[in-house]
């Protein structure tokens, strides 16, 4: 039998083959993983507004049991972790604030959320949050004057 009539890829076909898919493979694992970020960033933010509605129950609680009279109040995640309003702590490695501040008839919300990756900032009635990467979010309402804190110690 002749060697020459075997049918079959020679070894240079086989490895061009190979350069191709790991070229498809780079292309398509850069765009995947691009994608798995914005998902997780999008997954905080919505966390965050689940924090502002944990906050909006914290604030109402906290007039009716007397504890604010007036201005705005500082809740940190922490605080509405223990007090049950919010299922995400310390021990997920989040760490976050909401500051609530009336005005007039209307209260706007802003929040601070880390997950250890990444940290949203948002407000109420804008069209997005800043999202950056970074440990830990400010527990303290991004030091802002606040009449009122309730973290949790």
């Amino acid at each position: 039998m002749n060697i020459k009539s075997q049918k079959g890829f020679t070894l240079v076909e086989l490895l061009a083959v190979i350069v191709v898919l790991a070229i498809i493979l780079l292309i398509a694992s850069n765009n995947v993983f691009t994608q798995i970020t914005k998902a997780r960033k999008n997954a905080l933010a919505i966390e965050g507004n689940e924090l502002i509605d944990a906050a909006r129950s914290a604030y109402q609680n906290a007039i009716l049991d007397g504890n604010i009279t007036t201005g705005s109040a500082c809740f940190s995640l922490d605080y509405l972790y223990k007090e049950g309003l919010f299922s995400k702590g310390e021990k997920d490695n989040y760490s976050g604030s909401v500051l609530v501040k009336p005005n007039g008839n209307q209260v706007t919300y802003t929040f601070w959320i880390g997950n250890g990756s990444y940290t949203i900032t948002g407000d109420t009635g804008t069209t997005g949050a800043n999202a950056s990467e970074g440990a830990t979010a400010s527990s303290n309402c991004g030091n802002e004057d606040v009449s009122n804190h309730f973290n949790g110690n």
